[in-house]
C-alpha cells in the first residue's frame, strides 16, 4: 500500500501536543507494517527542521511542497486541486494526522479531527478572531466531510461532539485513542529527583499539569487552593504549563506561597513530577483525549480529575473523579490520597493496570486495520 502522509513538519522536532501523536502514531505505523511511507511537506519548513528530526523521519521519502502551508491548505479546501496524485500518481491512500485536507482522485482520503473545542461556547472568549478562526475551520471540517473516506478522532467523546457540530461527518468518524509517549513512566535519575526536591523545597506536593486557564478550571483551582493549604500548610501546589497572565496575575495578588508556577518543564522533568507527586490533579472543563491523565496514569500517580468531557473514558476506574465546578469535592479528594496511604497505594496500582491499555503499538494496528478497511 502506497500511503502519502500530510504532515505540518514542523511539529516534529521535539514534540509536545498533536504533533506528538503525529510523531508516535505514523513512527509505529511505518516500524510495524509494510507499507511505502511517503511525506507531503512545506519544503522550506524540512529545509529549517532536517538537522533536528529523528532518523525516521530523515529517511522517509518527501514531496516537497513550493510555497507555504497556509496558503496551499486555503487552495485545497477553496479549489480543491491540485490533486494528491499529480504529487504522487501511484498513491493508494492520502492521510492527514492533523486538521488539514489534501483533495484526491482515485485515492482513499483519511483525516483527522483531535477536538472540536474551538466549538464550544463556553471555553473561550468570543472575540472575532475566534469567530473567524470557527469559520474557516467549518469551511475545512465540511470538505472533509464531503470528500473524506474517513476521519479519525481520538476519543469516543471527541467523535460526539464532532457529530454535534458536523453531523455529515458522523458515519465517517473513527476512535484511535492516543497514548503515553515513552518518556513517561520511565526511571527516573538522581539529576531529575534533586531537580524535584529543590522545586518543591522538600514538601509534599499536589502536581497540576496544564497550567492555570479557562479550560483547565484555573477559577476552581484557585478558589480550591486555600481550603488545601488550610487542611495541609506545609502541601504545595506545583503548576506546570502555560499559564494566563489573568490567573498567574491572582496567584501573585493573593500571595499563595505553597504555590509553585513552574512554567514549561522538560518531558524528562514532568515524568519526574508526576512520580513524586503525593497526587496530580486535573479538573480539566474540556479535553479531546486529555494527556496528562494517561501521562501521569503510566508513571504509577494516583488522579485527581473532573469527570467530564473524555477524562472518564481514559481514566476508567483508575482516578478519582469529581464534580467539575465543586471546589470541596476535589479538595476532599486530594486531601484522602494525601491522608491514606492505602489509597494512594490502591490508586497507583490502578493506574498503572489501566495505562496498559494505552500503546502506540496498539494504536497503529488501528490505523492500518482502517487503511486496509477502504
Amino acid at each position: 500500500m502506497n500511503i502519502l502522509s500530510y504532515i505540518h513538519v514542523h511539529r516534529l522536532p521535539n514534540p509536545t501536543g498533536v504533533g506528538r501523536v503525529i510523531d508516535q502514531l505514523l513512527k509505529f505505523h511505518t516500524e510495524l507494517f509494510d507499507n511505502r511511507h511517503r511525506m507531503l511537506v512545506e519544503a522550506s519548513l524540512y529545509d529549517q527542521v532536517y538537522r533536528d528530526l529523528e532518523d525516521m523521519w530523515r529517511r522517509m521519502a518527501v514531496i516537497p511542497l513550493p510555497g507555504n502551508t497556509s496558503v496551499q491548505q486555503a487552495k485545497w479546501v477553496y479549489l480543491n486541486k491540485p490533486k494528491a496524485e499529480d504529487y504522487w500518481a501511484d498513491v493508494d491512500v492520502v492521510y492527514c494526522p492533523a486538521e488539514s485536507y489534501v483533495p484526491t482522485n482515485h485515492s482513499k482520503l483519511v483525516c483527522t479531527i483531535h477536538d472540536v473545542a474551538g466549538f464550544e461556547t463556553d471555553l473561550y472568549p468570543e472575540t472575532w478572531n475566534r469567530k473567524w478562526q470557527n469559520w474557516k475551520w467549518s469551511r475545512l471540517f465540511n470538505q472533509i466531510a464531503q470528500h473524506a473516506d474517513a476521519v479519525v478522532t481520538v476519543s469516543e467523546f471527541s467523535a460526539s461532539r464532532i457529530a454535534h457540530f458536523f453531523p455529515a461527518l458522523e458515519k465517517k468518524l473513527h476512535v484511535i485513542h492516543n497514548a503515553p509517549h515513552h518518556i513517561f513512566g520511565a526511571s527516573v535519575d538522581t539529576s531529575l529527583v534533586e531537580k524535584v526536591e529543590s522545586l518543591a523545597g522538600g514538601a509534599p506536593y499536589i502536581l497540576v499539569p496544564g497550567g492555570l486557564c479557562l479550560r483547565k478550571n484555573a477559577e476552581l483551582i484557585l478558589s480550591a487552593i486555600p481550603l488545601i493549604v488550610k487542611k495541609i500548610p506545609m502541601v504545595k501546589l506545583i503548576i506546570c504549563g502555560a499559564s494566563s497572565s489573568k490567573y498567574t496575575k491572582q496567584v501573585v495578588e493573593r500571595e499563595f506561597p505553597n504555590v509553585i508556577l513552574a512554567g514549561y518543564v522538560s518531558d524528562e522533568l514532568l515524568n519526574a513530577l508526576y512520580r513524586h507527586a503525593s497526587v496530580v490533579w486535573f479538573p480539566s472543563r474540556y479535553e479531546g483525549f486529555g494527556m496528562p491523565v494517561i501521562e501521569a496514569m503510566v508513571a504509577g500517580a494516583p488522579v485527581v480529575a473532573s469527570n467530564v468531557a473524555s477524562i472518564p473514558e481514559v481514566a476508567g476506574d483508575a482516578a478519582v473523579l469529581c464534580d467539575l465546578d465543586n471546589a470541596v469535592e476535589h479538595v476532599e479528594a486530594l486531601l484522602s490520597i494525601i491522608d491514606s496511604k492505602v489509597i494512594r497505594d490502591d490508586l497507583c496500582a490502578r493506574s498503572i493496570r489501566r495505562s496498559a491499555h494505552f500503546t502506540w503499538d496498539a494504536s497503529a494496528h488501528k490505523l492500518e486495520t482502517l487503511f486496509q478497511s477502504l
